[in-house]
C-alpha cells in the first residue's frame, strides 16, 4: 500500500498481514452487497484512516483506545463469519486488543491488574439493540 491512496495516509502505515495460505478457496462473496453494506464498510474505512490521520500518539485517551479496540474486534469478528477459511485467518485478531487491553490497566496494590470500567456495547447481530 501506498500514502498515494484516497482515503489518505493511514493506509501507508498499516502492517502487511500475511497472505492466505494457497489452498484457501476464494471468498465466495455476492455481487452486490446487501442494502447499506458497502456504504457502512465505507464508512467504517474513513473514519478509521481519519482518526489514524488525525490522532498522534499523546492525542489518545483510554475511552479512545477502547473505542478503536471495539471497531477492531467487532468487524474482525464480522469478517470472521464470512466462511472457515476466513475465520482461521481472522482468529489471531482478538488477541491484539486483549493485550493493549491488559497493558492500560493500572496495578492494584496487590499487583493485580484492576480492569476500567467498559461502556455497554449492543452485541454482535442484525440491529440488536443493548438491553
Amino acid at each position: 500500500m501506498t500514502t498515494a491512496h484516497p482515503r489518505g495516509r493511514a493506509l501507508g502505515r498499516g502492517i502487511q498481514p500475511p497472505a492466505a495460505p494457497a489452498s484457501a478457496p476464494a471468498l465466495p462473496l455476492a455481487d452486490r452487497a446487501a442494502p447499506g453494506v458497502e456504504e457502512l464498510a465505507d464508512t467504517a474505512a474513513e473514519a478509521a484512516c481519519a482518526l489514524a490521520d488525525t490522532a498522534t500518539p499523546s492525542d489518545w485517551s483510554a475511552a479512545a483506545v477502547e473505542d478503536a479496540l471495539d471497531a477492531i474486534e467487532t468487524l474482525a469478528g464480522a469478517l470472521a463469519a464470512l466462511d472457515r477459511s476466513s475465520a482461521r485467518l481472522q482468529a489471531p485478531v482478538p488477541a491484539a486488543p486483549s493485550a493493549l487491553r491488559q497493558r492500560m490497566q493500572p496495578s492494584s496494590p496487590a499487583g493485580e491488574a484492576v480492569p476500567p470500567p467498559r461502556r455497554r456495547r449492543r452485541p454482535l447481530g442484525h440491529g440488536t439493540a443493548p438491553s
